[in-house]
Parts: C-alpha cells; structure tokens; sequence
C-alpha cells in the first residue's frame, strides 16, 4: 500500500518545496548538495562525517578550527576527507573546539546480546 504524501499548507509535498527552493536559492543549492556528501561520507567514515557537519553547524572553516586545535589545515582538510585518522590527544582538542566531549565505546557480545561501555576521554 503506498504511502500518500503529506502536503503543506501550500499543497506542496517536502520534496516539492525543496526543489523549488534549490532552483531559487544558491545558498539552499550548496547546503543540499554539501549535507548529501556528508551522508556519503557517513556509510564510509562516520567521525570524518561528523567533525565535518558539527563545523558547518557551528559556522566554522577549516582553517579556524586548525588553528584552535594548533594543527595543520591540511590535516583537518584529511581528516573531514576520511583519509587520516588523528592520534587520541588530537581528537580530543577538535572535540572540545566543536563544543562536544570525546568517548571511548567498549563492546562485548555476551549470550548473543551486544554490551557497550562509555566513557569520556580525558
């Protein structure tokens, strides 16, 4: 049985309304296509992924986060790529200029049943 969209208060369905924003709205345009690339990344490389989508929520480049974190914009430019990993300490410091704290995630499987332990990076 198919679903029948949901219309807006215009008669137009999300789909609708986001084309015809795209077609008037470079900026709409860049954002759609720059969150659709994060969605690939995310199947490949979820943290690359996410440091790069927390810095465009928070407004930031990548050469303002560089600087804070005190490495190189090559490396941020890598990391949000998914081609390098940065050691623990490094990953710590771009956590906290993105304003989230860093976890390690333990996991078991025991009697079939996955277990997962957090806890902060400090």
């Amino acid at each position: 049985m198919a679903k029948t969209p949901t219309l807006s208060p215009v008669g137009r369905t999300a789909a609708e309304g986001a084309r015809s924003r795209a077609q008037r709205s470079p900026e709409y345009r860049a954002a759609r296509d720059e969150y659709e690339r994060i969605r690939e990344l995310r199947k490949i490389n979820p943290i690359a992924a996410h440091l790069r989508e927390r810095r465009l929520e928070l407004g930031l480049t990548q050469e303002q986060v560089a600087k804070a974190v005190e490495t190189s914009h090559t490396n941020i430019s890598r990391m949000e790529r998914g081609t390098f990993m940065p050691k623990l300490p490094t990953l710590q410091r771009i956590a906290a200029v993105l304003d989230e704290e860093l976890l390690v995630c333990f996991e078991r499987t025991v009697d079939g049943e996955v277990e997962r332990e957090f806890a902060a990076v400090r």
